[in-house]
Order: structure tokens, then C-alpha cells, then sequence
């Protein structure tokens, strides 16, 4: 996972994206189980309405139970934009890494309180509004064909990338999550934060209309919940509270939120180590059900 500080103006921004979702899948029709879409199918519906309704040229592969689509673009991803917003961050992330290996949850993390910055420059980056307009119409289009297939993906990752400046920006979708949010089953607030998201640059990017750089895997529930925590704890981090000196009991709240939330249990044990301080905490699985999350 690449290692960012990505600024507040990309959450919030993402977030008000994934607060329209529900609006552009209203109206797509309940699932009827006499008209499903083969597999076949339903890839060939997926590219051909891509095509036709918004031009673009779509690559699809499955793997296992996880369908990525390439989305490749001639045009911005990010743009500079005024920052309407105060400078509120209190902590800052100078490194987050986080894995699931071998049923072990491992975070590593340097976080420290952000005793002075630079004077406000009044600008910051964020999606473009037509990159947001692109994935809110993505997801719509997942929708309309995907959750009528008679076998739905069970994750989904979406990369857009800009094969101009070779950058992209990268989302992982758990497909019951998508559900939950057309049947209005969670706020758009915590549907946000379930989308970890990767933003990437790679000179391999560059002229990649079929997304021959990606390295196709099938992505499993503990690596999922890895990236959705530690995207967690950057949004925790980068706000007002100032939790930045001792965050380890903070970081143990969202990890054990995450995995109640999914109900998750297939693990042995979680491995917190904190870079700035030296320490370094374990906890089994037992232990995890003892901790309150708020």
C-alpha cells in the first residue's frame, strides 16, 4: 500500500461522491431472478453499455471472487483547487503501512503531533469534478449489471487512471457494502470510510489503455479490512482531536470496530508497531473482544 498523507479536501470530496450513489442507482430495478446474466454475459453488457453511454474503453478480469475494471482516461485525476477550509490538522502521518498475512493483522505506523506548518498557501488538491461525475457513473453501471449476474464479484477494484501523467487513483469495493448503501442500510458517512483507496504514480502508466501494469490478484477479506483500517486511521488522524502522542488506543477502537462491523474472525492476532516510540503491542483474539469501540 502506498504510504500518503492524502489531504482532507480528497475525503471530504470522496465522501459527497459516495453521498449521491444511492440518487443514480434509484430507479435501476430490483433483481430478477428469470433474467440474470451469465458471466459471459454480464462482461459483455458491462463493456457494451461503457461503450455506448460514456465512450469508454473498459478492461475487465476476473480473479476468483474479485472483478477489476481499468478505466483509462486523456485527462486530469487531480486538480489544484482553493481550499474553502481552515488548516484543522492536528496530527500528522508520516508513514502507515498495514497487512494480512498468515491470519495476522500487522499495522506499522509513525504518527506524531504537527507542532508547526507552513503558512496557508489558500490551495489544495482534490478530484476533478468530472473524475467524480466518472466514478459515481462506474458504480452505476456495476450496479445495473453486476448485482443481476448469476454469480456477483464479491470485491471489486476500480482503477482510473490518467495515462497522461501516468497516475491513478485506485477504490476497493466490498459488493455487500454497495448493496447496503442502495437499501439505504448505512449513511453515506460510513460508506465512505469502507472504500480504502490507493493513489498511485508509476511511469508504466503512461499509454496504458489495457492495464498491463496491474499485478491481478483475488483479494481476500483480511487484506480488504487491512486497507479499510488503515484508511480509517488516516481520516481519524488528519482532524481536530488531538490524539497524536498516544494513538495506540485509538487505532485499537477502529480495528475492533472494523472487524464486529464484518463480523470478521478468521484471524490469530493483531500486530501494532509504532515507529516513533519503539512500541510494539500484540493482541490475540480474545483479547479484541474486550475492547470497546467508542
Amino acid at each position: 500500500m502506498t504510504c500518503l498523507n492524502y489531504p482532507r479536501s480528497l475525503y471530504r470530496k470522496c465522501y459527497l461522491l459516495i453521498l449521491t450513489i444511492s440518487i443514480l442507482i434509484t430507479g435501476c430495478g430490483l433483481r430478477d431472478e428469470n433474467q440474470l446474466y451469465s458471466r459471459s454475459a454480464a462482461e459483455e453488457k458491462f463493456i457494451k453499455i461503457c461503450k455506448e453511454e460514456f465512450n469508454w474503453d473498459v478492461s475487465t478480469k476476473l480473479v476468483g471472487n474479485t472483478l477489476w475494471i481499468y478505466l483509462p482516461f486523456e485527462k486530469d485525476i487531480f486538480q489544484l483547487k482553493a481550499n474553502r477550509f481552515g488548516q484543522t490538522n492536528r496530527c500528522l502521518i508520516g508513514y502507515l503501512e498495514s497487512d494480512f498475512t498468515e491470519k495476522v493483522f500487522y499495522f506499522e505506523y509513525q504518527i506524531m503531533p504537527l507542532l508547526k506548518t507552513e503558512e496557508a498557501k489558500g490551495y489544495t488538491y482534490s478530484l476533478t469534478e468530472s473524475m467524480g461525475e466518472d466514478f459515481q457513473n462506474l458504480l452505476n453501471v456495476i450496479y445495473r449489471v453486476y448485482f443481476n449476474a448469476q454469480e456477483e464479484p464479491e470485491f471489486y477494484v476500480l482503477v482510473m487512471a490518467d495515462i497522461i501523467n501516468g497516475v491513478e487513483i485506485i477504490y476497493t469495493i466490498y459488493g455487500l457494502d454497495l448493496k447496503k448503501i442502495y437499501n439505504h442500510a448505512i449513511p453515506g458517512e460510513e460508506y465512505y470510510k469502507r472504500i480504502p483507496q490507493d493513489i498511485k504514480g508509476d511511469l508504466a502508466i503512461i499509454h496504458d489503455r489495457s492495464g498491463r501494469h496491474l499485478s491481478y490478484r483475488e483479494i481476500e477479506m483480511g487484506e480488504f479490512l487491512a486497507k479499510q483500517i488503515a484508511q480509517r486511521i488516516r481520516i481519524k488522524f488528519i482532524g481536530t482531536e488531538d490524539i497524536c502522542d498516544a494513538p495506540e488506543e485509538e487505532i485499537l477502537k477502529i480495528i475492533a470496530y472494523c472487524l464486529r462491523a464484518y463480523q470478521f474472525k478468521d484471524y490469530r492476532k493483531v500486530i501494532m508497531i509504532n515507529l516513533l516510540t519503539g512500541i510494539q503491542m500484540t493482541k490475540t483474539r480474545l483479547d479484541m473482544k474486550e475492547i470497546k469501540e467508542f
